[in-house]
């Protein structure tokens, strides 16, 4: 049998699993890096078998993919890396470049400055669109390198936004795999579920370390890395489950989803 084609987010944001998958021993598995917009098509292409992938881009196709109920990213209040700099308070916001690179923070930023500021896809410096009167959606390494420069005036924290109006976390990427896969790769999606379970499981147990790792790999001091990265979760609980259905209701009034369909986990 060929191998398990799974995707990784190449981000600070989900190197707490990954650092502990890369020293795990999975037969079969294959792992391709990428920012969560790749990996989402590779996933819908049929490039990739499973991956981290962004929860509004699981919904638009959840007719065809299984969610597999191991993890997530989510974040309840400030994380720092999902923001929209501007020059402007944001009820002054007129217009925005968005990231080309997380469909989910382009729904969650529709959803909160509601229909009428159009939004364009993100293609030039972020600095040039800020000084010609753009506001500008970043994500991940990306955003947290421009908020910790001072690179606009306003740096408005969408998951700190998001909760103020909800009282919920905000899940941003969740697992899942083709339904070709889920049918015919169950034993080694299993083998691939228990060793995110034990990553995320060593991380807890020694969070210092990963932060230590990271910064040999992205260009962020250990402290920050720290205090980063404690501000996410990875574990799809109760409380997740209600923040992602919230927003999957919002998205869909909000013009940015068709349907909301039950989330359906892969049977164990």
């Amino acid at each position: 049998m060929s191998d398990l084609r799974v995707g990784r987010i190449s981000a600070l944001n989900m190197y707490p699993i990954y650092h502990h998958l890369e020293q795990a021993t999975l037969p079969g598995v294959t792992f391709t890096d990428g920012l969560p917009a790749a990996l989402n098509a590779a996933v819908l292409d049929g490039m990739l078998d499973v991956s981290a992938m962004s929860s509004i881009a699981y919904a638009r196709h959840a007719d065809r993919l299984r969610l597999i109920p191991v993890g997530c990213i989510a974040c309840d209040g400030a994380v720092d890396s999902i923001r929209l700099l501007s020059a402007v308070p944001l009820d002054e916001i007129s217009r925005v470049a968005v990231t080309p690179h997380s469909a989910s923070s382009v729904a969650l930023l529709r959803i909160l400055l509601g229909p009428d500021v159009p939004f364009r896809v993100l293609d030039r410096d972020p600095t040039s669109c800020l000084a010609d009167g753009e506001a500008v959606l970043l994500i991940a390494d990306e955003a947290l390198t421009a908020h910790r420069a001072g690179m606009a005036p306003y740096t408005i924290d969408l998951c700190e936004l998001w909760q103020q109006r909800t009282g919920l976390p905000m899940v941003f990427a969740v697992w899942a795999a083709t339904e070709h896969a889920a049918e015919t790769r169950g034993p080694q999606i299993a083998m691939l579920t228990t060793a995110i379970e034990d990553a995320h499981a060593a991380y807890l147990a020694d969070p210092d370390a990963v932060a230590r790792a990271a910064a040999e790999r992205f260009p962020f001091p250990v402290d920050y890395i720290s205090g980063y990265l404690s501000r996410l979760n990875y574990a799809f609980g109760p409380d997740e489950r209600a923040g992602l259905a919230r927003f999957l209701d919002l998205a869909r009034a909000a013009g940015e989803l068709d349907d909301v369909h039950a989330l359906e986990p892969m049977a164990a």
